[in-house]
This record gives C-alpha cells, sequence and structure tokens, in this order.
C-alpha cells in the first residue's frame, strides 16, 4: 500500500470518527444537557460555568477539524477542484454535505458558542437559553444532512 493511500484512509477515517463525535455531542447538548439544564435551578450557573471553557474549545476543535479533513478529501475526490470532476453527481453530493457541515461549523462558533458563554452568568437569561438550544438543534439539521450525503455519495 502506497503513501498516498496511508494517508488518505487515516483522513477519511479522521473525519468519519470526528463527525461522529461531533454530532453525537450535538445531540447529546440538544437532547440532554439543555433539557436537565432547564431543571437544575440555582445549579445551572455553576454547572454551565465549569462546562463552558471545555465544551467551547472541545466542539471548536472537534468541528474544525471535521471540516478540514472533509475539504482535504472533497479535494482528492475532484483532483484539486478540477472543475469536469466537480461537476460529477458524487462531487456534488458530497459539496453539499460539505456545505452543511461548513454552516454547522460557523453556526456553532458565532451563535451557540457565543450564546453558550453567557450560560455561565449566575443568571443566565432566558433569551440566551433559547438561542443555544435552538441553534444547535439547527446546527444537529444540518450534520445530519452532511452525515446523509455523505453516506450516499458514492451510490448516487
Amino acid at each position: 500500500m502506497s503513501g498516498a493511500t496511508v494517508l488518505f484512509l487515516t483522513v477519511r477515517v479522521l473525519h468519519v470518527l470526528l463527525a461522529a463525535i461531533w454530532l453525537g455531542c450535538t445531540a447529546f447538548i440538544v437532547f440532554f444537557l439543555m433539557p436537565a439544564r432547564a431543571k437544575a435551578g440555582t445549579a445551572e450557573a455553576p454547572m454551565m460555568g465549569a462546562m463552558t471553557r471545555a465544551v467551547n474549545a472541545f466542539m471548536n476543535a472537534v468541528g474544525g477539524i471535521t471540516v478540514v479533513a472533509g475539504f482535504w478529501l472533497y479535494w482528492h475526490l475532484t483532483g484539486g477542484f478540477q472543475p469536469e470532476l466537480s461537476r460529477t453527481m458524487a462531487a456534488r453530493v458530497f459539496g453539499t454535505g460539505g456545505l452543511a457541515g461548513l454552516i454547522a461549523i460557523i453556526i456553532g462558533g458565532a451563535v451557540v458558542g457565543r450564546s453558550w458563554k453567557k450560560m455561565e452568568d449566575p443568571a443566565p437569561s432566558d433569551a440566551a437559553r433559547r438561542r443555544v438550544t435552538t441553534w444547535a438543534l439547527v446546527m444537529l439539521v444540518l450534520q445530519i444532512i452532511a452525515l446523509v450525503l455523505m453516506a450516499i455519495g458514492h451510490y448516487v
């Protein structure tokens, strides 16, 4: 097996593994953490304060590496973004999935991450809570779209 093949397979495994972790963490936040936070009462702020820096850094790192690895894989698929290869159905499906992932990471950093930081205040606002919950759900939907498109990309 050539070095190029080993590199390709390593990046692909890394991309898939980190995408699964990223999506799983987002689902955990949407379906378990945020509802539990709502029931925590006065314990909410210390809990969120303890988690804020770690969760933001982790999600940004996992999402960022996933997206960068995806760009590299797309570059590899299209032979360096050659127009004739970029027009294939597989490239369009993978590209659309990649766009969904890119939008998810932008929403995660620009909206969810910033609102999440406000959750560590002693009395976080309802608006901050709603923003985190709503936009994390949007992020999750985009991640699911990316996952589905990546899963079918070679078969359409």
